[in-house]
This record gives structure tokens, sequence and C-alpha cells, in this order.
């Protein structure tokens, strides 16, 4: 039986369409939602000067990707919320697949379900994929929405 569901979300379509399919399976195991956005910590706290002569604001950077994080977290909350369940959400910083699943253990999720790009293997190993990552290291059960095509 599954008690808690971890959802991954970065915002994008496919990752509104594992949510979609997490809502459901709350409904019919009744259990509870974790919607997850991680912000990617790729940055120091400073302005960055290009070569161009440009700048970027590193912070303010910093701060519209959580703000994104929240709203995409949000969002899906609503949706959860629409279909008579509670829900909780959570915005952390760190590499992705290792803060899924670090919220896992502190979260006592029992059950992850994600949103996959479709990568071919290569593209996955030059790209990277959160995915894969997720289900080589996850204790818990892994659900995974393919990419519609």
């Amino acid at each position: 039986m599954i008690k808690k569901i971890l959802v991954p979300t970065d915002g994008s379509e496919r990752a509104e369409r594992a949510a979609a399919f997490a809502i459901e399976l709350a409904k019919a195991e009744e259990a509870s939602l974790l919607f997850l956005n991680v912000v990617d910590e790729v940055s120091p706290a400073y302005v960055y000067e290009l070569e161009s002569g440009a700048s970027i604001d590193v912070v303010a950077l910093d701060d519209q990707r959580r703000k994104y994080g929240e709203e995409a977290v949000g969002r899906l909350k609503a949706l959860a919320n629409t279909a008579g369940l509670s829900a909780e959400t959570s915005v952390v910083e760190g590499h992705p697949w290792q803060e899924i699943l670090n919220q896992v253990d502190k979260t006592g999720a029992d059950h992850i379900v994600i949103g996959s790009h479709g990568r071919r293997a290569l593209a996955a190993a030059v790209l990277g994929n959160v995915a894969v990552n997720v289900i080589h290291g996850s204790k818990v059960p892994v659900t995974v929405i393919p990419v519609k095509e």
C-alpha cells in the first residue's frame, strides 16, 4: 500500500503528466502527495561578468528560479486540491536526482512518480538524466511517465 507519493517537477509538460498520474494513483491508494522542485545549485552568489561585457546577477537569477519552482509546485498542489486531495509542496536547492532521493528519506515517501524526457542512452549519458539516476538510486518504487509521443 502506498502512503506518500513524491512527485518531482521542473514545471514542464512531462512533469505535469506525471503529476496527473500521481494524483489518480493517490486517489486510488488514499495516499498523500508531495510535489517537489529542486533548484539546481550551480551558481555562487555574485554578479558574473561575461566576456561580452554583459553581467548576470546570479542572486537575482537564483531568486527567479526559486520563484518559478514555487509556482510549479503550487500549480500541481492546486490540481490535487481540485481532485479533492491535500498535498504538500517543497522547493529545495541541490542536484536534482540527489535531492529527490534525499527527500524520500526526509519525508518518508514510499513511492516516486517522475516524468522522463525520453532521451536515448547516448543523449542521457552526455546530458544526464534525472529519472535514470532516481531509478538506479531509489530505495522505493519509481513510476516513470514517458514523454508523450
